[in-house]
This record gives structure tokens, C-alpha cells and sequence, in this order.
């Protein structure tokens, strides 16, 4: 965890929404992962951030780079310890979409 970042869950899992806010899709890239939905949830135990996506599609290729990039924004922020899961249900739907999006 980041040092002099607020430590209590709900601050962390807040601050970790915000930093994610501006990852891009990478083959949207004008569309971030929160426009399109898929950061669905985002949790903090013991000082290990969690981040569940899923894939907008079975196969995505964009997954592995979706992944890296939640790490790299996450490292560049102090949080080292780092999990990002990927759930296959319930499936992305574009329901999911933001009316930004």
C-alpha cells in the first residue's frame, strides 16, 4: 500500500476508483474502462487491492493489456500488492455502458 495514502477500506477503494478512472480501452481508446462498464468491482483486504473485470467479449485479447494497465496505474500510485481477477459472469453487456460512453 501506498505510504501516506488514508489506509481505511472505503478511502482506498475510493481513491483506487479514481485513479482507474482514465484507463483507456485498448482498442476503444476513446472509451475508458469505466465508460464501457467493466470495472465492476473493487475491493481492499489486508492492504491487497482487488480489481474484478471482465472481458467485453469471450477470447478479448485486450484483457492481458486492460490488466497491465490497472497495474501500472495502481504501481505508479504507491499500490504495490495487487490482484486483478477476471470475471466471465455475468457476461459484459452493453447495458453496462455509461451514458458518457
Amino acid at each position: 500500500m501506498a505510504t501516506g495514502r488514508p489506509t481505511g477500506s472505503a478511502t482506498v477503494v475510493a481513491t483506487v476508483r479514481e485513479l482507474l478512472e482514465d484507463v483507456r480501452d485498448p482498442e476503444i481508446p476513446v472509451l475508458t474502462l469505466a465508460d464501457l462498464g467493466v470495472l465492476r468491482d473493487v475491493a481492499v483486504e489486508g492492504g491487497c487491492v482487488t480489481v474484478t473485470i471482465p472481458p467485453t467479449y469471450s477470447g478479448c485479447p485486450a484483457m492481458h493489456t486492460m490488466e497491465a494497465d490497472v497495474r501500472r496505474v495502481l504501481a505508479e500510485a504507491g499500490y504495490r500488492d495487487v490482484v486483478v481477477k477476471t470475471r466471465l459472469a455475468p457476461a459484459w453487456t452493453t447495458d453496462w455502458l455509461t451514458p458518457a460512453a
